[in-house]
């Protein structure tokens, strides 16, 4: 979000004066939204707090769509019964839940998610309990893995939908990296030598465009003399 300055240095202010324009103000004023005609239709109060729709055209064209972006994290932490996992692989969850997952078990960019969607599959260490029939059951059909760990993943909270449009994925220093973390690394230091490339031929060309004004169809004025041995003698 950028901030636009509404003051100058050496003015004079006082608590309350607005000293800066937000994407959405100007001059400490809201500057959003469209002029629309509005119409109430009271019938002798009966019809409180009802609504009626004038202009589908308006819904239609998302006219007064506006857009959110909310983060969400999620952190892998030591514990007593040892460290979680970010992984793919969750016990006692079919494939379908997974299916906005990738290989490591984190959201893929452009994925399409609703409230309860897996967005980082996780689990994390339990201790050993009494076995019930239904967790024997478990056992035998997903493996040991079912029996020591819990699911902890990162979900969508309700009332939330949307497109996922970024994944960051940070580790602690001395801490070695994941094959996904490894991933967004190197499309990081791709995007960044690629913006480096690109503004250094902004900048070759624009040296270039100006030494041609300055030198082609010129004459040089002065400079050294040039002649030959036959002249010397």
């Amino acid at each position: 979000m950028n901030q636009r300055p509404l003051v100058r240095v050496g003015d004079q202010i006082f608590k309350g004066d607005i000293i800066a324009d937000g994407p959405s103000t100007d001059s400490g004023e809201l500057a959003l939204g469209k002029n629309v005609l509005v119409a109430f239709m009271p019938w002798n109060g009966y019809n409180f707090e009802d609504s009626i729709l004038i202009s589908e055209k308006i819904v239609k064209d998302d006219v007064f769509t506006s857009i959110h972006i909310e983060e969400f994290e999620v952190m892998a932490r030591d514990t007593k019964l040892g460290s979680e996992e970010i992984t793919r692989d969750i016990p006692n969850v079919g494939e379908e839940a997974l299916r906005n997952l990738d290989e490591s078990g984190i959201v893929y960019i452009g994925a399409e998610v609703k409230p309860g969607d897996i967005l980082v599959g996780k689990v994390t260490p339990k201790g050993e309990s009494p076995i019930t029939p239904e967790e024997k059951l478990l056992r035998a059909i997903f493996g040991e893995k079912a029996s020591d760990v819990r699911d902890s993943s990162l979900k969508l909270p309700p009332g939330t939908n949307g497109s996922v449009v970024d994944v960051r994925v940070f580790n602690r220093h001395g801490i070695e990296k994941d094959e996904r973390a490894l991933a967004v690394e190197r499309e990081e230091v791709e995007r960044l030598s690629i913006d480096r490339d690109d503004e250094l031929s902004i900048l070759d060309r624009n040296i270039f465009s100006r030494l041609k004004e300055s030198i082609v169809g010129k004459m040089a004025s002065s400079g050294p003399s040039i002649t030959s041995e036959k002249n010397k003698n």
